[in-house]
């Protein structure tokens, strides 16, 4: 087995400067009357163990530090958001100088976040969000074997330590996807150039492909009452292709105009307007569907 010298001890002195930097969007003081439009607070504070602003903070690892020691906390400090409301990330940049610190030096730092009273490494190599308004980190130095380990008996060094807050945009919520059953908002039905249009709305759709893979969507009237479920009553439109031209057909209980006997079609569908499926004919007539769930469906098949 090889047997490693015996090393002089080293001693690292490192510095931590904290630098909370505000890196806000424009804003202004807007005041009419007795009306007041004010920027938000942006007041992020890092502090040290003891609570104070961290500022030329020194710790000395003095006679302990040594290869092939285990990892020993070196430097404590806690981000408070304090009254912030905006939302932050943060960011962590350790500059090393002298000899103990070189390139190629065999010390390894890492950080750690105090989550539930345990703690976690964390990659200081990229931003992160703060999940609580106060959080406390620390930061671990160790000395793993290594084979020049000789080369740094008796070095010195030194670190400074970055911690920048900077305001980031809200993260936007994530849609809510529906699932079904799923309900219309409006729908309305002009089945011919002079007449009457009706309306009804929250009604039960269905839309699916039949086995020769075309369009099918059906709307149920359900228990509801009204001039729309009086004379028009539940609604099917089917996909189909004739001489090379693809149709969207109407079928509905009440309306003769758009029946099994009676041919009311349209050959394209307006889906210009998010969220709506509309059928439109030549001198007015037109069936108007509004369903998220539909549109989104419709426009992906």
């Amino acid at each position: 087995m090889k047997k490693k010298a015996v090393f002089g001890l080293a001693s690292l002195f490192i510095i931590a400067i904290a630098i909370a930097t505000t890196i806000a969007y424009y804003s202004k003081e807007f005041v009419s009357g007795n009306n007041e439009a004010k920027a938000a607070d942006f007041n992020v504070d890092v502090v040290n163990a003891n609570g104070q602003t961290i500022g030329d903070g020194q710790f000395n690892l003095g006679e302990d530090f040594y290869p092939g020691m285990e990892p020993v906390e070196v430097y404590s400090f806690t981000i408070n958001k304090n009254d912030t409301k905006l939302p932050v990330e943060y960011s962590v940049n350790f500059t090393p100088n002298g000899e103990l610190l070189a390139a190629n030096t065999p010390i390894v730092l890492d950080l750690q976040k105090n989550v539930a009273g345990k703690w976690t490494y964390i990659d200081y190599s990229t931003t992160f969000k703060p999940t609580n308004d106060s959080e406390s980190y620390r930061i671990l130095a160790s000395w793993p074997h290594g084979q020049n380990d000789i080369t740094f008996q008796g070095k010195t060094g030194n670190m400074k330590l970055e911690v920048t807050a900077t305001q980031v945009d809200p993260e936007e919520e994530p849609e809510e996807q529906e699932v079904p059953p799923y309900f219309t908002g409006e729908v309305a039905f002009k089945a011919t150039p002079n007449g009457s249009t009706r309306k009804t709305n929250n009604k039960e759709v269905n839309f699916s492909l039949n086995n020769e893979g075309y369009k099918v969507i059906e709307i149920s009237m359900g228990d509801g009452t009204g001039d729309f479920e009086d004379k028009v009553g539940n609604v099917k439109v089917v996909e189909y292709k004739e001489n090379g031209t693809v149709w969207y057909r109407v079928y509905t209980d009440n309306e003769y105009f758009a029946s099994n006997s009676q041919l009311w079609r349209v050959s394209s569908v307006d889906t210009s307007v998010e969220g709506i499926v509309r059928l439109a004919k030549i001198n007015g007539p037109y069936l108007s569907i509004e369903s998220k769930a539909l549109y989104n469906w419709f426009t992906s098949n």
